[in-house]
């Protein structure tokens, strides 16, 4: 009865054990939502679940049983099926929603596991992703399917790293340090964080007594967005795949206009800088990453982000280091590691430090360095997200001020006290972001001196 109600007994149409047919019938999908491609039994989608719509498709579409916990889906086929949510911009390209969370991790296995045999190869050698668009109150089984079916390979020119990434895991895993993996530790391929951080959601890890947060393997959404989407746009290259590293690549980039003023660097590179705009620091590092100033591939793969600081003749930064608005009412449905602001302290840092001369007639690049926050910092960075949003809930207009930590705080956004968004709730709040605080940021030029 259980095969029948899941479509194992069916008969289907479609060959099992071919990848091309398999990739052809899920494209019956494209343009349409699951509910608009087969019959649903009463009663079987559970809208707040995100986890369910690959099971559906998997289920009432392909008429598919799943294969082997440890390999993928079909398994007469190797071939892993994924399901993944995009947004549109306003161009009407597309990005990908969040990451794309891959296989879970034990860590037992993987400390004595090798790269040929690993779990994670044998399950995701070789992928099919569906692409459906995101949206936030529209049921999973009503979202449509807007891109062609996407057929991944481990074989491509970013496997090199991908597999460095898998190692830099393993290691950690291997180190006793499980509990203090980072996402910023790799470049494409991370280890998420899975469930909600409550006791059944942790660990034990084979070098050490600490309990370890449960996590995944994922590839990040940058790496999706711009390998996969936008697999076909052409961005200049550091040259990682001659077996440079992400620190040595950038290091050779930047030498030379180390200690150089802003507009020597600028004659130098043959552009025109306009100093009066308020991205001119940042237009420096683009041009010097490559002369069209165009995003770098691996870069925008591992989604670095890239902040520019200028410290004054004193050697102080004076500014707090912001990032993008956030929207008050996703605070109340997101968790700590669903929000944004999880993701962008999880993520590598290019720091570019500018210092204003004696006489504070010019700048000169002074140093370029590569940063992760702290696993400490971060549960700092949590406290204070977690303070924002409970104050949101319990309607106080209040955040925490730059005085209530160390590390980061929330203040307005706008273009001034008058910019502001009507929330849900009623209220009209002003846009607001979270901040670095002045003083944290400039511990962290401090600690990157060499």
């Amino acid at each position: 009865m259980a095969n029948a109600q899941f479509g194992g007994g069916m008969e289907s149409e479609y060959n099992k054990a071919s990848v091309p047919e398999i990739l052809a019938f899920s494209a019956r999908l494209t343009g349409k939502s699951l509910r608009e491609t087969v019959n649903l039994p009463d009663g079987v989608v559970n809208s707040r679940n995100r986890g369910d719509l690959g099971n559906l498709v998997e289920r009432y579409f392909f008429k598919h049983v799943p294969g082997p916990v440890h390999g993928p889906d079909f398994s007469l086929a190797g071939l892993e099926l994924k399901t993944t949510g995009v947004i549109a911009n306003g161009k009407g390209a597309y990005r990908a929603k969040e990451r794309l969370v891959l296989n879970t991790i034990n860590f037992d296995d993987l400390a004595g596991e090798e790269w040929d045999t690993s779990t994670f190869l044998i399950k995701c050698r070789q992928m099919l992703i569906l692409f459906y668009r995101y949206e936030k109150d529209t049921s999973v089984v009503d979202r449509k399917f807007v891109l062609p079916p996407y057929l991944f390979k481990l074989a491509d020119h970013d496997l090199a790293q991908i597999k460095q990434d898998w190692f830099t895991i393993r290691q950690k895993v291997r180190d006793g340090l499980a509990h203090e993996i980072s996402e910023a530790d790799t470049l494409y391929l991370a280890a998420c964080v899975k469930g909600q951080g409550g006791k059944k959601d942790y660990r034990s890890q084979p070098f050490s007594s600490t309990m370890a947060k449960q996590r995944a393997f994922s590839f990040k959404a940058s790496f999706v967005t711009n390998a996969i989407l936008n697999q076909n746009q052409e961005y200049p290259s550091l040259g990682l795949s001659m077996g440079i590293s992400l620190e040595e690549a950038t290091r050779r980039k930047f030498s030379m206009y180390l200690g150089l003023q802003i507009d020597e660097i600028a004659h130098r590179l043959g552009f025109d800088i306009n100093l009066k705009s308020k991205s001119y620091r940042r237009q420096i590092v683009a041009r010097i990453l490559d002369s069209s100033g165009a995003q770098i591939a691996e870069l925008a793969k591992a989604g670095v982000v890239i902040k520019t600081v200028r410290r004054n003749t004193n050697g102080l930064v004076k500014e707090a280091m912001s990032f993008p608005e956030f929207q008050f009412d996703d605070l109340l449905d997101q968790s700590w590691e669903d929000s944004d602001f999880f993701q962008i302290i999880e993520s590598k840092f290019l720091f570019a430090v500018f210092e204003t001369s004696a006489d504070g007639s010019s700048e000169v690049l002074a140093r370029v360095f590569y940063w992760q926050m702290p696993m400490g910092d971060r549960e700092e960075a949590r406290r204070v997200w977690e303070l924002t949003k409970e104050a949101y809930r319990v309607g106080k207009e209040s955040f925490p001020r730059i005085s209530e930590s160390s590390v980061a705080h929330v203040r307005p956004h706008g273009k001034n006290g008058m910019d502001k968004r009507l929330t849900k709730t009623g209220a009209e709040l002003g846009k607001s972001a979270f901040w670095l605080n002045a003083k944290y940021v400039q511990s962290i030029i401090l600690s990157n001196q060499s």
